[in-house]
């Protein structure tokens, strides 16, 4: 140990240092003033120290005072040979661990020094353990904000991932709504684009504004609008009353006539919206306190994301309003390169239109099949149940599925005979040819099968791949039976037109062979309604005309 002797008796105080250091101390200092020994313990580390009650430049009990204010944990001995109450109980106040009075035996120093020992080791134990519960104490800290950036993460890809994986507009609007609700859950959230030609703000999506409670399309002030949401902080603080035009003198408290019952909606752009058609629970939404996220796209608004505080808690937490900041921001991006990209694909699907057109135009015998086909494949479609999705494929796509023609010879393709085998062999290229040509626009599995697969057969004798029953694709297969009834009810350069009786009954005889019994029975279906409908219309025009 390092041991500091404070005593102005320098016989005694060589005495105990000789003392400690036969005891096997490492160093014992003697100073015989209180400022030497206060210079000295600034610039050294002491594991303990004996200092007299009586120093010539300073009360000892003031000495044990300064050394215990820069370290609490140093054991201290008082020693005095008139020690009195009331010093005996101030130095005791300050910590000293002993007292010694004088004089002392060498033994009682011993016994003194055995106590400060344990004393000391029980003490730096007890420091250890505090700086160890703190040291804890620290790490859940850290650990828990750690853990908060983490969730914070999570949150962030979570939205990216969702906003990315979006392909089409409906889906985004859908997707910012329920992204909003899961950041902020039990706020009612909803999100507004917004219609500058007519004046107008549209609810696209909401979580917990349905059931009537809000008209899908609100009128809104143009320039109140724009300077409200051109505010530079995020989000911005406001009711959905300060933006729509006809609740700017709308009491507080309800409609403007009092009643409590919803009597009217605006469900369309050009019907007025007024204040009669306030229901109680709508002004509570618009005199709600929101927060608002515009959306804005090179400087334009675009519409806005609003939360609404309606219960105890006024307000969201800086973690969920980065979150919504960074959802509109990712939002704005993809309606963007969404809408570039839709500009992209449209301008590609007019070029190749244009060479469909094209390619018709040469052959007065052909000319507007790649509609009617499309016509006929969506009917079919709508006939067998099937989604939106793939009738807005057949939509788009089905108009192509004979551009691969493009690429045909046009001796071959308008020669007024039969084709030689040679001949036909070329021809049976042009599902191939098609889809190299579109290969490059990014479209999907089911959108090339049409181009490629629309000549496959049921039964594997067909082309390009010889596929068979449902290994070819469903749309394939629509557009199989909708190209070959128009061929056949279409006058071509090698022959007639066949009546329409006559090509349903081959479509119907090569059922299970050609032709996908499904589609062929969709089509039966579909041919028989619209029969009826000509009937119908028939008598109707017969009553009209004899009434």
């Amino acid at each position: 140990m390092n041991i500091l002797i404070v005593e102005d008796d320098q016989l005694l105080g060589e005495i105990l240092r000789d003392y400690l250091l036969q005891l096997g101390h490492e160093k014992v200092l003697v100073c015989s003033r209180a400022s030497e020994a206060l210079r000295a313990f600034e610039h050294q580390k002491f594991d303990c120290a004996f200092i007299d009650l009586k120093l010539p430049d300073m009360d000892g009990v003031n000495v044990l005072g300064r050394l215990k204010e820069r370290d609490r944990t140093l054991p201290v001995i008082m020693m005095s040979g008139y020690p009195t109450m009331d010093a005996t109980i101030g130095a005791m106040r300050l910590g000293a661990s002993d007292f010694l009075t004088k004089p002392f035996t060498l033994q009682d120093l011993a016994l003194a020094m055995e106590r400060v020992v344990k004393e000391r080791a029980l003490l730096l134990e007890n420091v250890s353990l505090k700086l160890e519960c703190q040291a804890q104490e620290q790490l859940k800290v850290v650990n828990k904000e750690l853990q908060k950036k983490i969730r914070f993460n999570d949150k962030l890809f979570h939205i990216s991932r969702a906003i990315d994986e979006t392909r089409s507009s409906d889906d985004l609007y859908t997707a910012i709504a329920d992204l909003a609700a899961s950041v902020v859950p039990g706020k009612r959230v909803g999100f507004f684009i917004y219609l500058p030609d007519h004046q107008r703000i549209v609810l696209m999506a909401h979580k917990g504004l349905s059931n009537g409670h809000l008209p899908k399309i609100l009128p809104v002030s143009d320039m109140t609008l724009r300077h409200l949401l051109a505010q530079e902080k995020r989000p911005v603080r406001a009711a959905l009353r300060s933006i729509v035009s006809a609740f700017s003198a709308l009491s507080q408290n309800g409609s403007s006539n009092g009643s409590k019952h919803e009597t009217n909606r605006v469900g369309a752009l050009s019907k007025p919206f007024s204040e009669s058609s306030v229901s109680f629970s709508m002004a509570g939404i618009l005199n709600a306190s929101c927060s608002l996220w515009p959306l804005w796209i090179r400087g334009e608004l675009f519409g806005f994301l609003v939360l609404l505080h309606e219960g105890p808690e006024k307000s969201t937490g800086r973690d969920e309003e980065a979150l919504l900041d960074f959802l509109v921001k990712k939002a704005a991006l993809a309606v963007e390169n969404m809408a570039l990209y839709e500009s992209l694909i449209s301008n590609f699907y007019g070029i190749l239109r244009s060479l469909v057109n094209a390619l018709e135009a040469k052959d007065p015998y052909t000319g507007k099949h790649s509609e009617r086909v499309t016509q006929i494949a969506v009917e079919l479609a709508r006939e067998m149940c099937v989604g939106e999705t793939y009738i807005e494929i057949l939509n788009t796509v089905g108009y192509l599925h004979d551009i691969g023609k493009i690429g045909m010879p046009d001796e071959i393709l308008n020669k007024p005979g039969a084709l030689t085998r040679e001949e036909y062999e070329v021809v049976k290229r042009h599902p191939v040819i098609g889809e190299s040509i579109i290969k490059d626009l990014g479209l999907g599995a089911e959108e090339r099968a049409i181009i490629r697969h629309h000549h496959e057969r049921w039964d594997g004798l067909g082309y390009p791949d010889g596929l068979a029953g449902e290994n070819i694709p469903l749309l394939a297969r629509i557009v199989a039976v909708a190209d070959a009834f128009d061929a056949m009810t279409s006058k071509r350069a090698y022959r007639d037109s066949l009546p329409v009786e006559k090509a349903v009954a081959e479509l119907v005889n090569n059922r299970n062979k050609q032709f996908d019994p499904n589609v062929v029975d969709a089509f039966l279906s579909s041919f028989a309604k619209k029969v009826s409908r000509g009937r119908h219309e028939q008598q109707r025009v017969l009553a009209g005309t004899h009434s």
